[in-house]
């Protein structure tokens, strides 16, 4: 089993068909919530739904094509959301994309998920670039960007469609070089 160590109480998952049932509760919790910003969250989450999504992100993930983790707290023990990297191949690139439950949020569980699975894929993958794209309303997801030091390349209008509107997306992203040089000057730092 794929598992990332983010630091002494996180750790990133990959998710499996066992899964699939602590993953639909979780989903089901926050569904509200993430429907206004996610567009799959639109449809209401079953067992079977939950399922077939992780079977394809395995399948993706044999591939080279998506890692698709769930975030841990508790000694892996407890699933409090999703962090993953949908990856090109081809343009050596990826998109990085999370999601919290409520009652999680705001203690940084999700910038350190995100920094850890981006660090991940440049040095292990070998990507050149990973981008975020979230809704320009989004603030709290735009933060988490701008927290990891990804640039804001611009907006893609209408580029959220959900199933009676469309949200313009902020761009962000960040080469591995631009990468590995704030990670280098932040370790510099807390030395």
């Amino acid at each position: 089993m794929f598992q990332l160590a983010v630091d002494d109480d996180i750790a990133l998952v990959l998710a499996e068909e066992r899964h699939a049932l602590a993953m639909t509760n979780l989903i089901v919790r926050n569904q509200e919530r993430l429907a206004r910003w996610e567009p799959w969250a639109e449809q209401p989450a079953t067992l079977d739904s939950t399922r077939a999504y992780i079977r394809a992100a395995l399948e993706d993930f044999v591939r080279g094509r998506q890692i698709s983790t769930i975030i841990t707290v508790d000694g892996g023990r407890r699933f409090v959301g999703r962090c993953g990297m949908r990856i090109n191949p081809y343009a050596g690139s990826g998109d990085i994309g999370y999601w919290i439950d409520a009652e999680f949020e705001g203690r940084g569980i999700t910038s350190r998920s995100a920094r850890a699975l981006v660090s991940s894929v440049f040095a292990e993958v070998g990507l050149g670039k990973v981008e975020l794209r979230t809704s320009v309303a989004n603030q709290r997801s735009r933060a988490v960007a701008e927290r990891l030091g990804f640039a804001y390349e611009g907006i893609l209008p209408g580029g959220l469609r959900f199933s009676n509107h469309a949200d313009d997306v902020a761009l962000y992203g960040v080469t591995a070089d631009k990468w590995q040089t704030a990670r280098a000057q932040a370790r510099g730092r807390s030395r």
